[in-house]
């Protein structure tokens, strides 16, 4: 199957053979924007071309969060200007060798080697909450996300009804905590009410397949707050009952979610999750 999907207007994306994760390209003659161009060197020269036979005037790149895969793309568009969270510096600061080494590693998994280093960087258009942004035609509108990573945005292309939802409503991944699951629930219910007003039609998650159409999207939504909801209420039950965290975390691996045991597997983000939960449960007993 052919790595890239044509969305039509000039909107398209590529996926990686790393996670499955997704880059955008928004391809104009004036302005072309990427969204997380990656992750492999042979993804990032196919990118590349696809650019430059667009002949662009400007480039400008846009990095929903801070995670290594969706932030290497800067050294083949050096002179490109930066959109993210205001967060996204300190972030990248902070785990700049670990982004490397993820990086290396990925590429020889795969037969390649990784040589464009990497270097931390503060975007050029940093964002808090909800910003618009219009590069030549493209007019976006990016908006914090938290709740997987506190430097995450999403991207809604406005007239195309079209988000990229960076990692979020995947069908490949239940909900990636970093904090307390109401915090990543009140993201998914702000992305709801777009969907629900009918702003958005498509959805491109950082992995996994596009969402086409709003029941899709709802049901997506749906999905990932139901495991939410099972998620706590099973963590406060075996607190009740006297559990430890690891014993609660035993408990709650027969729950059902989405990839669990799979060749993608997130069993290890669930119990990860089982954690997080835990300590937000004690948080507010405290």
């Amino acid at each position: 199957m052919t790595p890239w999907t044509d969305l039509g207007g000039g909107v398209l994306v590529r996926q990686s053979r790393v996670y499955w994760m997704n880059s955008a390209l928004l391809l104009d003659a004036e302005h072309a924007v990427l969204v997380d161009p990656g992750v492999l060197p042979s993804e990032l020269h196919d990118l590349a071309a696809a650019v430059r036979d667009a002949l662009p005037g400007a480039v400008t790149l846009i990095f929903t969060h801070s995670h290594w895969d969706h932030v290497l793309g800067r050294p083949w568009w050096p002179q490109a200007r930066s959109a993210g969270h205001a967060r996204l510096a300190a972030e990248l600061h902070r785990d700049a060798a670990a982004i490397l080494a993820e990086a290396g590693g990925a590429a020889r998994e795969r037969g390649e080697d990784w040589s464009a280093g990497f270097e931390p960087f503060a975007p050029d258009l940093a964002v808090r909450g909800e910003r618009e942004f219009t590069a030549g035609r493209w007019r976006t509108v990016l908006r914090e996300a938290p709740g997987h990573c506190d430097s995450q945005v999403t991207v809604h292309l406005v007239e195309r009804r079209l988000l990229f939802a960076a990692d979020l409503l995947s069908d490949l991944e239940i909900p990636w905590l970093d904090r307390g699951p109401a915090v990543f629930r009140r993201t998914l219910a702000r992305l709801e009410a777009l969907v629900a007003d009918g702003a958005v039609e498509t959805l491109v998650p950082g992995h996994g397949t596009i969402a086409r159409g709003a029941e899709a999207i709802l049901g997506r939504v749906a999905r990932d707050m139901g495991y939410l909801d099972a998620l706590e209420s099973g963590v406060r039950e075996a607190r009740g009952a006297g559990l430890t965290l690891e014993q609660a975390q035993s408990r709650l691996a027969a729950l059902d979610y989405t990839a669990k045991a799979a060749a993608y597997p997130m069993d290890e983000v669930h119990r990860g999750n089982v954690r997080i939960a835990w300590e937000a449960e004690e948080r507010e007993r405290a």
